[in-house]
């Protein structure tokens, strides 16, 4: 009876380690290109973007949830006379979901969702404009040693009210690394 025990407790202790080698969670991180699209791309120029990521979801089932936290300042254009000039600058929490296609070295991917948006302009006495946003693109992942690679373009579309300066978008193009 001491010798099944024994037995026992060892092969339970060895369930969750190898139950545990599927990751179901990663942290990335990841910077760019962020490019202003529609009106913004009419006073504002390709700036730059920076992401912050939580993926959590299963290998063995294709979708799952990717939480970001981003960070984009887009360089103004050349000012038009009398008017006030400076960068915006676009922060965001957002909630993803996302499908990885089937593959073996490199997994693509969509991901849509929507989340809270911080625009502020870099001059003196600006506000920043909490809003609520929407997002979507596509992506690739790709081993690379320890770590998994990605590369992925988003659209974002952050709603605002006319009377402070309409909706506006803007496109970053992110490679990155997760953990």
């Amino acid at each position: 009876m001491h010798r099944l025990l024994i037995a026992f407790l060892a092969l339970s202790a060895m369930i969750p380690v190898a139950a545990g080698a599927q990751k179901s969670y990663a942290i990335g991180i990841g910077g760019g290109a962020s490019i202003p699209v529609g009106k913004l791309g009419d006073i504002e120029k390709t700036g730059y973007s920076a992401l912050l990521t939580l993926a959590l979801g299963s290998p063995d089932f294709p979708i799952g949830v990717r939480l970001d936290g981003i960070y984009n300042n887009l360089t103004h254009a050349t000012p038009v006379t009398g008017a006030a000039a400076g960068d915006l600058r676009v922060t965001g929490a957002l909630f993803n979901l996302v499908y990885a296609f089937p593959g073996t070295y490199a997994k693509p991917y969509v991901l849509a969702g929507a989340g809270w948006y911080g625009s502020k302009a870099d001059t003196t006495g600006a506000k920043t404009q909490n809003n609520l946003g929407f997002n979507g693109g596509l992506g690739i992942t790709f081993g690379f040693g320890p770590a998994a690679a990605f590369l992925e373009a988003r659209y974002h579309s952050v709603s605002r009210t006319v009377a402070k300066g309409g909706v506006f978008q803007f496109v970053p193009i992110t490679f990155g690394l997760m953990f």
